[in-house]
């Protein structure tokens, strides 16, 4: 966490629980009012704690999103390091994991490509007649 980050974050609980106070002081004295007064019939919270609320919800926010570090990619060539806190692997291509399956012409995808609801139901039963029927008249 960066200290910029640090000093919004502390800045902006300050401001929230700043703004908690005086949403209980204002009740307070509302209560404090007999019910029938006008004050008491407009008790809407001031616009200046709404706002100074949502200022510190926002500064929080930003606060903690500006916090995250930038990810750093662990490089698979070069001088072996040992692997430290908010390093990662990169990512690879499939077909560089593959070379072996690439060379000999195998989909690697195959799982995902040839399933049942990608083949044609009626050349497959075709295809399944024909042998059939070519087994049998070689049998007999």
């Amino acid at each position: 966490m960066t200290f910029w980050s640090s000093v919004l974050i502390a800045f902006a609980s300050l401001l929230l629980f700043h703004s908690g106070f005086s949403s209980h002081e204002f009740h307070q004295l509302l209560k404090s009012l007999p019910q029938d007064s006008p004050s008491q019939l407009d008790s809407h919270l001031p616009k200046d704690i709404q706002y100074e609320t949502l200022a510190a919800v926002s500064i929080f926010t930003f606060a903690v999103f500006s916090s995250f570090k930038k990810l750093r990619y662990y490089p698979l060539q070069g001088p072996q390091n040992m692997i430290t806190l908010n390093q990662f692997l990169p990512d690879i291509q499939m077909n560089k994991a593959t070379n072996v399956d690439n060379l000999i012409g195998n989909d690697p995808y195959g799982e995902i490509n040839y399933t049942a609801n990608f083949v044609d139901v009626h050349a497959k039963r075709e295809q399944t007649r024909k042998l059939l029927q070519q087994t049998a008249k070689k049998e007999s």
